[in-house]
């Protein structure tokens, strides 16, 4: 079965102009109350990140010095080898 074209329509849409739903002193307004929605998130997710990078100092230290100790071993004794 072989592929065809089909025929594009021909309509003809409508637009309206939207009406203005606030006024210029609102959407400054709505602006300046979203921005101060976005600081406090973000001042909100800066505090959980210092407090999940507190709370995973001491593993990534310690694992750090796990596998700095076993790396020296391993070359310690590859040399006495």
């Amino acid at each position: 079965m072989t592929r065809t074209r089909k025929q594009t329509a021909n309509v003809i849409a409508e637009v309206k102009v939207p009406q203005v739903l606030i006024t210029r002193q609102q959407y400054i307004q709505d602006i300046k109350v979203r921005w101060e929605i976005h600081q406090y998130e973000v001042n909100k997710l800066r505090e959980d990140v210092s407090k999940f990078t507190t709370m995973i100092a001491p593993y990534v230290k310690q694992t750090i010095d796990y596998v700095t100790e076993k790396y020296q071993q391993l070359t310690t004794q590859r040399v006495t080898a």
